[in-house]
């Protein structure tokens, strides 16, 4: 897997010359810092892993990482009064965003208290990093072009993540 924005293309945004490569591994951070962002702003998560979220209770829940592919079973792990983790599959609903994870059809969540805490490890993610959507592309690309301008997090980045918030905005998903 790869992010969807390039060593390439970042050196282009920050005017740097193919062949100079004394700076590749900082540009490489901002990369992973920009793409970090993003995913943390938007939900989006830009290169396909397995993702780990928390929750507690009985009800089914709402997953934050998107794209999730129809494939991709959940699994819910909780550790039981008996001290020993056990999981169990479950289901998904992928019709809209957030996709729900419920006990699979027949079966219930195997929790005593309402508090009971557990995870939900599911495949999410762009596979291929070419159906990415442009704009997470560009507000990386924006963001890479602040973390080079401004280290030290002043005006410059402020109005840069004012903008990559702009160019994501329509890709997050908003709650009441």
């Amino acid at each position: 897997m790869a992010l969807p924005v390039t060593l390439e293309e970042a050196k282009r945004q920050l005017k740097v010359e193919d062949d100079e490569t004394d700076q590749n591994d900082e540009i490489e951070d901002f990369i992973r810092d920009a793409a970090a962002w993003v995913e943390d702003y938007t939900g989006h998560i830009l290169e396909a892993r397995e993702v780990v979220e928390h929750f507690n209770g009985f009800s089914p829940v709402s997953i934050r990482a998107w794209p999730i592919a129809d494939t991709s079973i959940p699994v819910v792990t909780y550790t039981p009064a008996g001290g020993v983790p056990a999981t169990q599959n479950a289901r998904t609903d992928l019709t809209e965003r957030p996709a729900k994870v419920a006990p699979v059809v027949g079966a219930f969540w195997p929790f005593i208290d309402s508090r009971q805490a557990f995870t939900v490890t599911i495949r999410a993610g762009y596979e291929d990093p070419n159906e990415v959507p442009r704009g997470l592309c560009r507000a990386m690309l924006v963001m890479i072009a602040a973390y080079d301008a401004d280290r030290e997090g002043g005006k410059i980045f402020a109005d840069a993540e004012a903008a990559a918030k702009r160019l994501c905005r329509r890709f997050k998903r908003h709650t009441l």
